[in-house]
């Protein structure tokens, strides 16, 4: 199988490791309009041969990768259209993926390889000296076929997801691009917002040196490369707008609560509910589960079956620590009514 990969990035050359290790007789070609991204991605191994234009990397590729920022991808398009085998498997790693098909369903009318994907895994870090053959162990990777994808370009870059580590999964653009922008972009935003609020205070010299963990985990999506993050906000502007504004209403219904000295015991309920809900996430309680049909379970046992006897520990252990806590706080409060 030759596989062309235009953009030896971060993504690319990843990609090209993983193959290059795992996948027999592959043969990858590598082209980026960096000189210095392709030194370096031969130099890591990522490819077995580098060009210097698009249309000679893909003239006799089986598979083609985009991985390059979201709006090279429009003019990467137009350079390959009359180079590319009319049954080569064309695929990308952008982040958001509505715009990228209405581009290939322009450039690329009726071509049955069009399968857009997104592999849901990275690093603030980036170029191809950053790249891991394992950095898409575990990730999703989330596949948007086009409506004339055969189901063989389909299967393709599914086994080449699976090859590499992640796990496939299905969606249309539309669907990925509202759910991306609420838990991938939204994130992004909030971290930059974050550093910059806290950058432009006059305090900054102090609040500098007293930042550690908490501030520095916030913040890492604020060293996301700018040509990326301009590219996924101007390509998913609206749902990341739709999810700020979400988000600024959670921050003023947390800042409300806060306040309210009326209400300390449910702000307390509310930061064990949120605590339960994060550990539930975080130990595997997430996306679609159901009960088997006809299956009858009590109390416990669904509670096992949803996630696991941790999380029924945890819950308990929770809801206790919460009943202790408004206890002591209404003790606390008819001492002070005695005083």
């Amino acid at each position: 199988m030759r596989v062309a990969i235009l953009g030896t990035g971060l993504i690319g050359a990843s990609i090209g490791l993983g193959l290059r290790e795992r996948v027999k007789g592959v043969y990858v070609v590598g082209y980026d309009r960096s000189r210095q991204a392709l030194d370096a991605a031969r130099k890591r191994k990522a490819v077995d041969e580098v060009v210097w234009s698009a249309a000679e990397a893909v003239r006799e590729a089986d598979v083609v990768v985009l991985a390059v920022p979201v709006l090279a991808i429009k003019p990467l398009l137009e350079e390959i259209k009359d180079a590319v085998r009319p049954d080569a498997v064309i695929t990308d790693t952008g982040s958001s993926k509505a715009e990228i098909m209405r581009w290939a369903r322009e450039i690329l009318p009726g071509h049955a390889g069009v399968v857009a994907g997104h592999p849901m895994a990275g690093k603030t870090e980036f170029g191809p000296d950053a790249a891991e053959e394992t950095l898409f162990e575990g990730a999703r990777w989330v596949i948007v076929p086009a409506v004339e994808a055969s189901s063989e370009a389909i299967t393709i870059i599914t086994n080449i997801a699976k090859t590499l580590g992640a796990t496939p999964m299905v969606m249309d653009a539309e669907e990925h691009d509202a759910y991306v922008a609420a838990i991938s972009h939204l994130p992004m935003m909030a971290a930059m917002a974050l550093f910059s609020m806290g950058r432009a205070s006059e305090a900054w010299p102090e609040l500098s040196l007293l930042a550690a963990g908490g501030f520095r985990d916030m913040t890492r999506l604020a060293g996301t490369d700018p040509d990326m993050a301009y590219d996924i906000a101007m390509t998913n502007k609206e749902n990341i707008a739709h999810w700020i504004d979400r988000y600024v209403v959670a921050l003023q219904e947390l800042r409300r609560r806060l306040v309210d000295v009326e209400g300390e015991d449910e702000f307390y309920r509310l930061l064990a509910a949120t605590n339960l809900d994060h550990a539930e996430y975080k130990y595997g309680k997430v996306g679609r589960e159901e009960k088997p049909v006809g299956e009858s379970q009590s109390a416990a046992g669904l509670s096992d079956y949803l996630a696991g006897a941790w999380i029924r520990d945890k819950f308990n252990e929770v809801m206790q620590a919460s009943e202790d806590r408004l206890r002591q706080m209404d003790e606390e409060e008819r001492m002070r009514r005695r005083i």
